[in-house]
């Protein structure tokens, strides 16, 4: 049995109401953007409650906020907890943010039990997990681990702007990332507490997950040539259509999605530079995506929809361009996934065996270290919207789990 007190819901409570506040009131839902003024002003909360429970703090040039609570070894490496305060634009209250107070509680509880760890506990709230509109994820975690690079802070919005001025906007310092990057030498593991996102734990009756793997990710851009006509005189027989065209391929997106296990297809977009309807669309762009835990499966979508283009180009008379980015599926460490079961064993829980269909900062923590993460269930599996939704009952049995993992971690040799 855990050697800890169990958490405090109702801080943990607290905390996720508070942060709720800090929000834009232009956008739907609870929406806190990356590098955003609310933004800004969560990870200056966090920071002031790093430094209330007594941890040394600092905030990195791209505003990942850093707290670390001394262990009784000096050259034990960290162990790392958190996860990120940032929203998507209309999103919940629990994405990310269950793990950043969670991990704060971690820090109470380990104090009110008065146990003082071996190693070191560093907790982050990492900056920008969501993304941004110049289409770069993950960029405290990324920063953290090193890649970061020129190509991502030149990465462009659709106005132009780059993602190291959206940083410099909002206060941070992208010219200086590369002292943001961590020693792997100094941390020994990465713990994430974290919303479900999907309806397997509700569905199974679990109060909580360990995640097996977080899934791969193809990212594609359809570019579709047409023909610019008269819309009123061209025949349908002769058209070269490219928004037709387009809106095929939308459909096949959503069947081979469909086609495989555990696998999804999605369109973000879909654009023309032509928008009038006394003329034949003679361009159109497709974005969208595809994911799965199995890299095969990942692969095999993306050739049936390399398959699938010549196809439609055939029928509609057009001329496509198919275009990928991939980030295959990362297995989270056997081992302390291991310990993070028996740590759900040890508070009175029966851990099921989970795979992430989002992505999350453990990604990135994987490259660098052993990395685990714990789940809690999110009600009809909704999340990315204001009607996401965790039991505060299931956020504390999650706290309590990385509470006793951290212990279970610091003893392991």
């Amino acid at each position: 049995m855990s050697a800890l007190n169990s958490a405090d819901t109702q801080w943990v409570s607290d905390g996720i109401a508070h942060l709720s506040t800090l929000v834009d009131s232009d956008l739907p839902g609870w929406s806190r953007t990356g590098f955003s003024e609310q933004d800004a002003a969560a990870r200056d909360w966090i920071h002031g409650q790093m430094r209330a429970l007594g941890l040394s703090v600092s905030t990195d040039p791209v505003g990942n906020v850093i707290g670390r609570l001394d262990g009784q070894d000096p050259n034990a490496p960290d162990i790392v907890i958190g996860s990120h305060s940032d929203t998507v634009p209309g999103g919940g209250r629990f994405d990310g943010i269950v793990g950043v107070v969670g991990a704060l509680e971690v820090i109470r509880m380990l104090q009110r039990s008065d146990v003082r760890l071996r190693h070191g506990l560093r907790v982050v709230d990492f900056s920008n997990e969501e993304g941004n509109p110049q289409g770069v994820k993950l960029v405290g975690s990324r920063a953290v681990a090193g890649t970061l690079g020129a190509q991502a802070l030149g990465a462009t919005d659709d106005e132009g702007r780059t993602l190291a001025e959206l940083m410099a906007a909002g206060g941070r310092s992208p010219e200086h990332v590369a002292s943001a990057r961590w020693d792997r030498r100094d941390v020994a593991a990465y713990l994430e507490l974290h919303i479900e996102q999907g309806p397997h734990l509700e569905e199974a009756g679990a109060s909580v997950g360990v995640v097996t793997r977080v899934c791969g990710i193809s990212t594609f851009a359809l570019e579709v040539q047409g023909r610019r006509d008269h819309a009123g005189t061209t025949p349908m027989a002769t058209r070269a259509d490219a928004l037709c065209c387009a809106a095929d391929a939308v459909l096949a997106v959503q069947r081979i999605g469909a086609s495989g296990t555990d696998t999804v297809g999605t369109v973000g977009a879909v654009t023309t530079s032509s928008p009038l309807t006394n003329t034949i669309s003679e361009d159109a762009r497709v974005t969208g995506e595809f994911r799965s835990p199995d890299e095969r499966q990942l692969h095999e979508l993306q050739r049936a929809l390399a398959q699938t283009v010549p196809e439609l180009d055939a029928r509609h008379r057009t001329r496509s361009e198919l275009m990928w980015k991939t980030d295959v599926p990362v297995v989270m460490d056997e081992a302390l996934s291991n310990l993070a079961i028996a740590a759900a064993t040890n508070v009175g829980h029966q851990a099921l065996r989970v795979y992430s269909g989002a992505t999350h900062d453990s990604v990135e923590m994987s490259a660098m270290m052993p990395s685990a993460m714990i789940f809690v269930p999110s009600r009809a599996g909704r999340s990315h919207c204001p009607e996401e939704w965790t039991d505060l009952v299931d956020i504390g049995h999650g706290v309590d789990v990385l509470a006793e993992a951290v212990r279970l971690r610091d003893q392991a040799p």
